[in-house]
C-alpha cells in the first residue's frame, strides 16, 4: 500500500535516508514510548500505524533501558525481513501476532526511528491504516486484496491492496492508473459476488467496509464506448453490426428513438427533454456523476439519472441513426408500475415522473430541512419571492431546479375581512389551456341564375356564433352578390349550404317563399 499520512524522512543527495543527530538513548525512549505521539498514544480511526520486526524493537528497547553505550549493542537498520513472504512482492505471512511478531508504531514514532536508525535498503514501509470496529480502533493488519481486471480481458487481473476505509472511488482510480485509462473517460466498476454474478458498484463513495467488499473478489472495469454504449449492455452480437454502421459518423443529437410498441409517448418526451441545451450539456460534460444522490428515499438510488444519461450520451455520439431506449424504458416500467407493458400514455405524464426523478436524483441536498413557507404581510412582491426561492433551495437544489423551476405568485383575498395574502409557490411545469378558436370554416356552393356562371364552392371562416347575415356577408366578398338579396335566397341541401341569386331568376326552386 502507498504510503499515507505520514512524511518521509528527507533523503540525501545518493538516495539514501538523511540520519539525524540521534539523541542520547533517555530522550529516544521518552519520544517513541509516550502517550502524546508515541507508540502509547491512543488510535484514531483512518490514521496510518507501522509494523516493526519485534527483535529489533526488543533490541533497540534493550539499548536505550540500559543505556549501554558499547557501539556493538546499537541496533542497525530497521529489518523487516521476518514479517516477509518474499522480497519479490513483498507479502506480509498469514498469522502474524502483535506482541510475538511485530509492535505497533505511530506516524510520528516511526518517522523518528527510521532518521535515527534507517530502513533496511530495498525493504518498503509497512504502513496500516486504523479502523473503527463499532467503537474500538484497531490496526488493519491484513488489507483487502482485490483482482483487478478490465471488461474486456477478464481473465488478466491484477492483485492490489486496500484497506476497508478506503473508497470504492479509491479501487475505481487504481485500476485506470494500472489499465492506463485516462481519467477522462468514463469508467464503472463491477464486483463478482459467491453466486458467480456481476453487481455494479454504483456509488463510489462509500467504502469497501459499507459496500461489503471482501479479499478476493474479482472486481471489473468497464469503459464507455464512443458510441455512448457500454459493452455489457450491447444487445446485438458484434457480428451483426454492418461496417457502415460501425463507420457512421452523423450529427450529434440528430438521432431517431425506435418505438417499442405504443412508445411514441415516451419516445417525444425524451427528443424534447434532449433538445434542452442547458441538460444536455451536464449531462455530456459528466458533471452528474459528481451529484448523484444515492440516498435520497424520494430518489431512485441514481439510477433514472443514470439511464437518461446513458440515452443522452448515445444520442449526441453521433454515431447512431437511431437507437433503441429498451433500457431506459425498463428503468422506467421499474419505478413507475403505470409504465409497465406497452399501452399508450400520456407524454406530459411521462415527463413530469422523468423530471422529478431526476431531481430527486440529482438533488445536491443531502437533508432536508423543515422549512415554514413565507407570506408576504405587505412587503414588496421582490423581496418575498427572493425569500421563498431561497427556502425552496434549501431543500430542492439540482439541475432540474436551476432550468425548469420557477415561482408562482399567488394571490387570495378573504370575503369577510377583506385580508390579502400574497405566496409566492414554486412549479416545474404549468398546465396552461388550449387555443380556442372563435372561428368556424363553412364550405357553400354559390349557383347563378345566369346560365353563363358556373355553380361555385366557396370556403368561408365565419363567427362560430354569428348569424345568417355574417354568411351572406362573407359570400358576398367571394361571389360579389349583395348580402341582401342573398339572404332571402338561402338554403340547405343535403348537409351542405346552397346559395342563390334572386335576383336573375326569381324564387328559388323548393326554397323559402
Amino acid at each position: 500500500m502507498a504510503a499515507v499520512g505520514g512524511s518521509s524522512p528527507p533523503e540525501a543527495k545518493d538516495g539514501e535516508p538523511q540520519r539525524e543527530a540521534m539523541p542520547d538513548p533517555d530522550s529516544q525512549w521518552g519520544h517513541i514510548e509516550n502517550s502524546d505521539t508515541g507508540r502509547a498514544r491512543r488510535m484514531r480511526d483512518g490514521e496510518s500505524w507501522f509494523l516493526v520486526d519485534q527483535d529489533w524493537y526488543k533490541q533497540w528497547e534493550v539499548y536505550v533501558r540500559e543505556g549501554d553505550e558499547d557501539p556493538s549493542t546499537i541496533p542497525g537498520c530497521i529489518n523487516n525481513a521476518k514479517l516477509f513472504e518474499d522480497k519479490i512482492n513483498w507479502q506480509l505471512k498469514k498469522g502474524l501476532v502483535e506482541g510475538e511478531d511485530y509492535v505497533l508504531l505511530s506516524t510520528t514514532a516511526w518517522n523518528l526511528l527510521v532518521s535515527w536508525y534507517g530502513l533496511e535498503h530495498g525493504q518498503p514501509p509497512i504502513e496500516r491504516k486504523v479502523v473503527d470496529w463499532r467503537g474500538i480502533c484497531e490496526v488493519e493488519v491484513y488489507p483487502v486484496e482485490l483482482l483487478l481486471a478490465r471488461h474486456s480481458d477478464m481473465d488478466t487481473t491484477h492483485t492490489a491492496e486496500f484497506s476497508q476505509t478506503d473508497s470504492i472511488d479509491l479501487v475505481l482510480r487504481t485500476a485506470q492508473d494500472h489499465f492506463v485509462v485516462s481519467p477522462q473517460e468514463e469508467t464503472r466498476l463491477w464486483v463478482k459476488n459467491a453466486e458467480g454474478s456481476f453487481e455494479r458498484l454504483c456509488n463510489t463513495r462509500v467504502s469497501l467496509r459499507t459496500a461489503s467488499i471482501k479479499s478476493g473478489q474479482l472486481v471489473v472495469m468497464e469503459t464507455r464506448s464512443k458510441d455512448g454504449t457500454w459493452p455489457s449492455q450491447q444487445t446485438r452480437a458484434a457480428s451483426s453490426v454492418t461496417k457502415e454502421e460501425e463507420e457512421f459518423h452523423g450529427q450529434p443529437g440528430i438521432c431517431g428513438l425506435t418505438n417499442l410498441g405504443n412508445t411514441c409517448f415516451m419516445n417525444s418526451a425524451l427528443q424534447c427533454l434532449s433538445n434542452v441545451p442547458q441538460l444536455t450539456e451536464y449531462f455530456l460534460k459528466n458533471r452528474y456523476l459528481d451529484e448523484l444522490n444515492f440516498c435520497n428515499p424520494l430518489g431512485m438510488k441514481g439510477e433514472i439519472a443514470e439511464a437518461y444519461a446513458d440515452l443522452v450520451k448515445q444520442a449526441w455520439s453521433g454515431r447512431h441513426r437511431s437507437i433503441v431506449p429498451n433500457v431506459f424504458k425498463t428503468k422506467v416500467g421499474h419505478f413507475a408500475s403505470q409504465f409497465l407493458g406497452y399501452q399508450q400514455h400520456d407524454s406530459q405524464e411521462l415527463l413530469s415522473f422523468l423530471l422529478d426523478g431526476l431531481h430527486e436524483d440529482l438533488n445536491r441536498v443531502k437533508k432536508k430541512e423543515y422549512v415554514e413557507q413565507c407570506d408576504a404581510a405587505g412587503r414588496p412582491d421582490q423581496e418575498v419571492a427572493v425569500e421563498a426561492w431561497q427556502n425552496h433551495k434549501r431543500r430542492n437544489d439540482s439541475v432540474i431546479v436551476d432550468t425548469f423551476h420557477g415561482l408562482f405568485k399567488s394571490t387570495l383575498v378573504c370575503p369577510d375581512c377583506g385580508h390579502v395574502s400574497v405566496t409566492f409557490d414554486p412549479f416545474c411545469y404549468l398546465s396552461v389551456p388550449l387555443p380556442v378558436s372563435h372561428k368556424r370554416v363553412m364550405e357553400v356552393f354559390f349557383v347563378s341564375m345566369d346560365p353563363r356562371r358556373k355553380p361555385e364552392q366557396h370556403r368561408l371562416v365565419v363567427p362560430k356564433k354569428g348569424k345568417i347575415s355574417d354568411l351572406c356577408m362573407a359570400l358576398a366578398k367571394h361571389t360579389g352578390v349583395s348580402p341582401e338579396r342573398g339572404s332571402e335566397a338561402l338554403r340547405v341541401e343535403g348537409g351542405r349550404m346552397g346559395f342563390r341569386d334572386r335576383e336573375v331568376g326569381g324564387p328559388v326552386e323548393g326554397g323559402p317563399d
